[in-house]
This record gives structure tokens, sequence and C-alpha cells, in this order.
């Protein structure tokens, strides 16, 4: 344990940290804003992106084997969350209702066919199904592309990424055949962008790039920053790698990567920030509890206030929003960590 935790990449974890915030941050701002777009252009690549830097192909002898693990850790995990949601908005009442008026078929589609759970309050897990079919995706061009040459590589990379940002044009024909579906299932479409910037991910940190980029940090981090937003939300708008809404393929990814460079290169500046590596070392139970969280830190201001704010509609104000983040977050990590210091007591005690 001491020597996985001596060659762990803490700037990892504090990246999965800070992308954890944004995702909170995100699901609370007014989505008409321009921070919210630029939030969701490339809050969720950065999940897929900082999978990639720890995927590493080459470990699995066939595909089968690699099937069998990523079904335990990313599927089965989906179905368990999928299930807790639908639980708890069974039992509590004000959730109860919108899940009725959906009907049964609808939300069974949407949870076994879309991958994509409708008003259970955790349909952020679809990130476990689209990071399934990434990985696949990536291992299959590891597979067959990995040994080619840079230029054969660097071709079909822009080939999966023109597919990624068209795919919709399948999608609706997909739901002209068949009127009951509207897109291709288990996030396959998702997969074909996430899977860039997973197999990205797997190559900066083969070739290292965090650390050679370290002496430019400082000039690099505005300047991602800036190209980011100004070409991004500015002159774009919104975009959602989840509902594969993009602008014109040359013009997205790039974008994406400069946000996520922003992100990266900052946590590799802060990546001794013990709080951001709890997060992001326990990204998996806040990303799942997130929105559940939201929702009750809304109904407590309604309770008090008599007001109800719906988050991304009428929340007022950036910085309101910040610190109804910031509450969110810290409530999150406090449960978690209360959590751990029981277990560790128990386990003391034992």
């Amino acid at each position: 344990m001491n020597n996985k935790s001596s060659t762990r990449k803490t700037e990892i974890d504090v990246a999965k940290g800070f992308t954890l915030f944004l995702v909170v941050y995100g699901h609370i701002l007014n989505s008409t804003s321009r921070l919210f777009c630029w939030i969701f252009m490339f809050h969720m690549p950065a999940f897929f992106f900082l999978s990639g830097m720890t995927f590493r192909p080459e470990k699995y002898e066939n595909i089968g084997k690699f099937l069998k693990e990523k079904w335990k850790k990313r599927i089965v995990p989906y179905f368990v969350i999928t299930l807790i949601g639908f639980v708890i908005c069974i039992l509590w009442p004000p959730y109860r209702q919108p899940v009725i008026n959906r009907g049964w078929i609808d939300m069974l589609m949407w949870i076994f066919y879309y991958g994509q759970p409708k008003e259970l309050y955790i349909g952020q897990v679809w990130f476990l199904v689209g990071l399934f079919m990434a990985e696949l995706i990536a291992y299959l061009w590891f597979r067959f592309l990995g040994n080619r040459s840079a230029t054969v590589k660097c071709y079909s990379l822009l080939v999966l990424a023109w597919a990624a940002v068209n795919i919709n044009q399948l999608n609706d024909a997909l739901g002209t055949v068949f009127p009951a579906v509207h897109r291709l299932p288990w996030k396959v479409d998702t997969g074909l962008g996430a899977a860039v910037f997973l197999i990205a991910g797997h190559y900066t940190m083969k070739w290292n790039l965090l650390e050679k980029l370290k002496k430019a940090v400082w000039f690099l981090i505005p300047a991602c920053i800036w190209f980011s937003y100004f070409y991004g939300p500015r002159l774009y708008g919104y975009v959602n790698i989840c509902d594969c809404i993009y602008f014109s393929g040359p013009y997205y990814f790039p974008v994406a990567f400069l946000g996520i460079g922003a992100l990266l290169l900052t946590a590799v500046v802060c990546k001794n920030w013990k709080f951001w590596q709890f997060c992001g070392q326990n990204s998996l139970p806040m990303f799942a509890a997130q929105t559940f969280v939201i929702y009750w830190l809304m109904d407590g201001i309604a309770m008090v206030t008599g007001r109800y704010y719906e988050p991304m509609r009428d929340v007022p104000g950036s910085k309101g929003c910040l610190v109804m983040a910031v509450a969110v977050f810290g409530m999150m990590a406090a449960a978690l960590y209360g959590k751990q210091a029981l277990l560790l007591r128990k386990n003391t005690k034992k």
C-alpha cells in the first residue's frame, strides 16, 4: 500500500477533484450563462481524459478479459447507483411523482437502452456507461492501430473525431426507421468522442507531457483559459458530450483540450493540496450523489425562505451559484470524511 501511495500521481486526483467541483457548479448555474457553457465545454471530457491517463490497454491479454473487468468496474456500479436512486425517488414523495409521470416503459428504456436514467436525480451516471464505451473503442483502437505509423494513428483519430461530431445524423436516421428510439444504445455515440479524449490522456501520460510543460505553466494556464473561453462559449455557445451536441468539428476538440489543459496544469501546481486529493480519490460516490445533494440544499433553502430555486434555471447570479456549489461540495466531502473516520476507528478497535 505504501509503494502504491508513493507512486500515485496526485495531480490526477487533484484534477478529478477540480473537475468534480465544476460538475457541481455547472449543475447549479443558469444554463443560458456563458460560464455554464464554458464549463460544459470541457468538464466531462476532462473526466474521460483523466481516465485515459491511467488507461493501460496492454495489460489485457484479450478482449474477453477486458470486457469482464470493465463490466465489473463500470456497468455494475451504474446499475447499483441507479437502483439506489430509484429506491430513494420512490420512497421520497416529492421525487416520486416525476417518475410516475414519465411512465415505467420510458423509465426502463432510458435505464437499459440509453444508459442514462431519467427522473432519478442520478442521471449523471451515464458517465460510467460512456466511459465503458470509450474504453472499449480505445482498446480496439490500440489493438489494431496502436503499432501503426504516426500518420495512420493521427488520421484515424481525425476520423473518429469527425464521426463523433456528426453522429447525430445517424441518430436522426435511426429515429426515422425506429420511431421508438432516437439515438444509438448504451452511449455508443458519446463513446466515439470520449474515446478521442481518453486516447489523448493515455499519450499525455506516456509521453510525460505534464512534466515537460511545467516550466511554462504560469503562461499556459491563463492562455488556455482565455482561448478556450473565447473560441468556445463566446463564439459558439453550448455543447454537451452527453447528448452529442457539438459545434463545427475542427473547433470543438481543440477548444475542449484547451479547457482540459488549463484544469490539468492548475492541478499540477496544486498537486499537494490534500483536500482536493481526497475529493479526487472519492470522486465516484461524490459524483453519484451530487444531484441529490443539490436538490436537498434547494429544498432546505425553500423551507427557510419560502422560495424554491430550480438548479440551472433561476438560481440568482454566478456568485450565488458558487456559494451553493461550495455548500454542496462541502456537505459531500464532510459526509465522506466522517464515514471514513468512523470506519477507521472501528478497524482500529478490532
